[in-house]
């Protein structure tokens, strides 16, 4: 963003269009993060640089955010009053208090997504200032209001002005009514003289000494016309101010009625004529008329011409009346116009851009907008391409002239001297192409697209000439008023600040893009993995069961009860390792199962290997709802088959009944407890735990080792088997 805090005609010079910028290589890109960065630095700056304080408040009005502008303006620094809710703010002016909080309440509300209110503040000092604060409501998705962000400005200056123009107004109405009465009364009287005069010759030239020596006292132009029944009009009389006014003597404007009426602007003639057609039909005795004059030097003047009629009963009207110049009015009225439009058409564009990232629109209706405020033929943004070409984006052009929208010119129509300038923020302002101070090629090209006089506003963007905003006046030279040229400037900053946020919003949609696209092929490598998986499981099931079989085969050729009973055992523990797998087949995450589920699988699995009825031997369960991954699952099931084995085994011999408990629960989120205990007849009192020679107690044992567990056994009532160990999600 540049700085165009320097007079207007400090940067204006009559030179063309721009050039290239020079190519970076890509090894000068800043990473994404470091141009985000970059970009937060940027916006950051433009805040603090920003002519206006920038003020933000949470939804409790509490100060967020002071910029150093804002620090300028009233004095406090940021640390001072952020946090201070508004009610306890150091600046509120007590009388002023009502009219903010109706200002916040409808903003808060949502009855308006911002506003611009002028009230008193009192500064750090003591000193009691205007501010004019734009204030805008940040809401959320559901149209909640997050935080409020005011944009203050120090419009005390402009309000002392307006105070001197309202009392200047005041003035002139006071005084427009004093010399109403006095016109009255002068016309009365000039009435009552006009008759003496015509009894009374011999006193004609001691009046008319008197009447001018008033008349000359007066403010304005004192003046007397008649307008006869054939239309012509007379002046017997008009005061020595005409020449002050005008520029033309007071016989020669008497003498010369229509050279007077030919002072009269063009657009204004017009109007002054239907007022003298129409007295005739009219009995209004006052007048009142506001149009301009082009004097003898060629200035531009508005006069106020304030007319008393009397109708004659011969048909004559007499019109007796007082001219005023209000062209220090109409300048100051002018002015503020001017400025309320500016501010306007800023406060326009800076609405949309904070609510619309489409850059295109954004240039349109900018350029649209100035079109209409500035009245030229066109107005254009010139896009400067990487190759020394150019276009125009965005066009806005009155009926009637050529369009260049879209339209690429080549390298030759901007110069690669004047790149260098429009970086530094100079201003091209040409009043005329025929002055002679344009180099012949260019006017040959302006000639080819219809221009007279263009003003041209470079549009800066991280450091580099991205184009132009440039207006035409195609129909004639044109005189560039400072005005015109602040409000192209600061559009052209704004329209920085779009152009910013639209290739932030257009990296992030590609980046947006990237991200879905790797999320997409992130699934589709889950899934095929999922599948692989749910292939892996399914096939080591059916080798333990290959497995497993090929030991139900081999058992037929063996006769010896001990070794079927290996045989069985090694079964059974292969069985309790395919049906984990086979629960994970199933299951819908691959990596856990539900080991209720399991465990109420596997018993079943036990008791009808061991031909065990359910009425003779109960099985009770109480499982909590866990799921274990392959790596504990595997040894736990291990674990559940050797201790059910054994209890099925020889815990109940010739054919004795009882129950076998299980439980399964975890003590706590780091740790799991295993429960199998039965009312059998308990273990040996001679076996010696740690010393058995039991291939399903060592296996136990070392499973233990294997969960990180630790092992209870109690031989009362039975024997019980507790395993305490950390749960997978804890380790």
């Amino acid at each position: 963003m540049q700085n165009f805090s320097q007079q207007p005609e400090n940067r204006l010079t009559n030179w063309a269009a721009p050039t290239r910028p020079p190519l970076e290589g890509a090894e000068s890109l800043p990473s994404d993060h470091e141009e985000l960065r970059q970009a937060y630095e940027r916006l950051t700056f433009h805040v603090e640089n920003f002519p206006l304080g920038a003020i933000e408040w949470d939804c409790v009005f509490g100060v967020k955010r002071w910029s150093s502008q804002a620090e300028k303006i009233l004095g406090w620094k940021a640390q001072e009053v952020i946090g201070i809710p508004r009610q306890k703010w150091p600046c509120n002016y007590p009388e002023d208090e009502g009219l903010v909080i109706a200002a916040l309440d409808r903003l808060m509300e949502g009855k308006e997504p911002h506003n611009v209110v002028c009230y008193r503040n009192y500064t750090k000092k003591g000193e009691v200032i205007w501010c004019e604060w734009h204030n805008s409501a940040l809401l959320d998705e559901a149209g909640h209001p997050i935080s409020i962000l005011s944009l203050v400005q120090d419009i005390t200056e402009q309000k002392q002005a307006e105070q001197e123009r309202d009392q200047l107004i005041s003035n002139i109405d006071r005084e427009n009514q004093t010399l109403e009465a006095l016109v009255q009364e002068r016309t009365a009287e000039l009435a009552r003289t006009v008759e003496r005069l015509e009894i009374e010759i011999a006193r004609r030239e001691q009046r008319d000494r008197q009447f001018s020596a008033i008349a000359a006292n007066l403010p304005g132009v004192m003046y007397r016309a008649i307008v006869r029944t054939d239309g012509r009009i007379t002046v017997p009389f008009i005061s020595d101010g005409i020449k002050e006014l005008t520029g033309i003597d007071p016989m020669d404007a008497m003498a010369d009625l229509w050279g007077l009426f030919g002072r009269v602007h063009p657009h204004d003639r017009e109007g002054f004529r239907e007022r003298i057609a129409s007295l005739g039909g009219r009995q209004q005795p006052r007048d009142h008329q506001e149009f301009r004059i082009i004097s003898a030097s060629g200035e531009l003047k508005w006069v106020q011409d304030n007319t008393h009629y009397t109708w004659m009963d011969n048909g004559d009207v007499i019109a007796d009346g007082v001219m005023l110049n209000i062209s220090d009015r109409k300048q100051a009225e002018e002015a503020m116009r001017q400025q309320v439009e500016r501010e306007r058409l800023l406060g326009a564009i800076a609405q949309r851009i904070r609510h619309s990232l489409d850059l295109t629109t954004i240039l349109s209706t900018t350029v649209e907008e100035v079109q209409q405020v500035l009245g030229c033929d066109r107005v254009l943004v010139y896009r400067v391409w990487a190759d020394g070409t150019g276009s125009a984006i965005a066009e806005a052009v009155k009926p009637g002239w050529l369009k260049v929208l879209n339209r690429v010119f080549p390298q030759e129509v901007f110069p690669a001297e004047n790149y260098q300038r429009y970086i530094e923020g100079r201003i091209c302002a040409l009043v005329d192409r025929d002055s002679g101070q344009v180099v012949p090629c260019l006017v040959e090209f302006m000639k080819t697209i219809e221009v007279r006089a263009k003003l041209v506003v470079p549009i800066i963007e991280k450091n580099t000439l991205w184009g132009l905003l440039i207006a035409h006046q195609c129909s004639g030279p044109r005189q560039w008023q400072g005005w015109e040229i602040d409000l192209l400037a600061s559009l052209a900053t704004q329209l920085t600040i779009a152009i910013q946020q639209s290739e932030l919003y257009e990296r992030l949609q590609v980046e947006l893009s990237d991200r879905k696209k790797a999320q997409c092929q992130i699934k589709a490598s889950l899934e095929e993995k999922e599948l692989l998986l749910k292939e892996v499981h399914h096939r080591v099931k059916n080798n333990l069961q290959v497995i497993s079989s090929i030991f139900s085969l081999q058992s037929s050729y063996i006769e010896e009860p001990r070794i079927l009973s290996i045989l069985r055992d090694s079964q059974n523990r292969i069985a309790s390792m395919a049906l984990i797998h086979e629960k994970l087949y199933h299951s819908d995450t691959l990596a856990k199962i539900d080991f209720n589920d399991y465990i109420e699988s596997l018993t079943s699995n036990l008791f009808s290997c061991y031909n065990i009825s359910p009425q003779k031997i109960r099985l009770k369960l109480h499982i909590e709802n866990v799921s274990l991954n392959l790596d504990t699952a595997i040894p736990c099931g291990l674990l559940l088959n050797e201790l059910v084995s054994n209890s099925l085994k020889h815990a109940f011999p010739d054919d004795g009944s009882g129950t076998i408990f299980i439980e399964f629960s975890a003590l706590d989120h780091q740790t799991l407890n295993l429960m199998v205990r039965d009312t059998g007849r308990g273990l040996p009192d001679e076996l010696d735990f740690k010393k058995t020679s039991s291939l399903g107690l060592r296996l136990v044992r070392a499973l233990t080792r294997q969960l990180r567990g630790t092992l209870d056994i109690k031989n009362s009532h039975g024997a019980c088997f507790q395993i305490t160990f950390p749960s997978p999600q804890g380790l």
